[in-house]
């Protein structure tokens, strides 16, 4: 008992690690190609916009800020830009598309050196005296420099976008993990893996179809290899494990409804969870062609 008490504290600590408040897609961004920004008011330290159905805006200064008279300035305190209004996905998250150098007028080197610094609130910020302005902490998006060279987790067919695949969830996708370039000491000489999957149907935050959550473990969880047994992965040599699989059928079972799969999301993990260091640290999302 004593055991899975303090496995139940590691796994927890590596989901809040993972729970951001704010972030973009893809990551890594083409900057000077469109991005979505979402934030997750349930993860917020300030709770006075949590269950609002009021349109809420995004009020941001770097890494610049708008003079008066602009299309994209703030406005005021009291009545934000209506061309700042994000769009809510429900669940209590929201986001917003932009091409970031057009919207903030500057260069990649200004995003990557002082990120985007953002709050959301509504039209009228003001508030009451009692509950405190209707706004979210000050929020901060680091954008990291895009990375070349090989990448330890990658698809096949590969990326026709920074997070898009060329197929459908109909087609055949196989996820590569490049164990050559593994940081984590403690995975370098390991083979027992899995690809825990989850895919996406809706925009929601929890609306994914799972048999693990790759992304919130539980002491209940870290028998990988005997809970997701179809998702181990194979050996291909060379140091490169391969795992293959038709995204409909792998969540036939899940969907009862057929609804139509938007992406995939997924972690790379041993077969049995004893600590944080036995887990990929990425968790890379790819959205299908549904113009096929």
């Amino acid at each position: 008992m004593k055991k899975l008490t303090l496995f139940s504290t590691v796994i927890f600590s590596v989901s809040s690690l993972f729970a951001q408040k704010a972030w973009i897609t893809p990551d890594p961004a083409n900057l000077d190609d469109s991005i979505t920004i979402w934030v997750d008011i349930k993860k917020c330290e300030r709770q006075q916009l949590a269950g609002t159905t009021d349109p809420l805006y995004m009020w941001t200064w770097a890494p610049k800020e708008h003079p008066a008279g602009h299309p994209l300035n703030n406005g005021t305190w009291g009545a934000s830009n209506e061309a700042l209004r994000f769009n809510s996905a429900g669940n209590d998250l929201w986001f917003y598309r932009m091409i970031p150098t057009k919207f903030y007028e500057c260069t990649k080197a200004d995003l990557y050196s002082k990120g985007i610094n953002l709050l959301l609130k509504k039209k009228d910020g003001t508030g009451t005296v009692s509950g405190g302005e209707d706004k979210t902490e000050d929020l901060t998006i680091k954008i990291d420099l895009p990375v070349s060279g090989p990448k330890k987790l990658y698809p096949f067919p590969g990326l026709v976008l920074k997070d898009t695949l060329s197929i459908s969830p109909e087609d055949v996708l196989s996820i590569i993990y490049d164990q050559n370039i593994e940081t984590n000491d403690t995975l370098k000489d390991k083979s027992d893996f899995y690809c825990v999957v989850k895919a996406r149907y809706g925009m929601g935050a929890t609306e994914y179809f799972y048999f693990v959550d790759g992304d919130k473990l539980t002491a209940a969880d870290k028998n990988i290899s005997a809970l997701v047994p179809q998702m181990m992965m194979k050996d291909i040599g060379g140091g490169k494990f391969r795992f293959s699989f038709i995204p409909n059928k792998l969540f036939e079972s899940k969907n009862s409804q057929g609804l139509p799969l938007l992406s995939i999301k997924y972690r790379v993990m041993r077969g049995y969870i004893r600590k944080t260091f036995d887990i990929v640290a990425e968790s890379p999302e790819y959205w299908f062609n549904t113009s096929k």
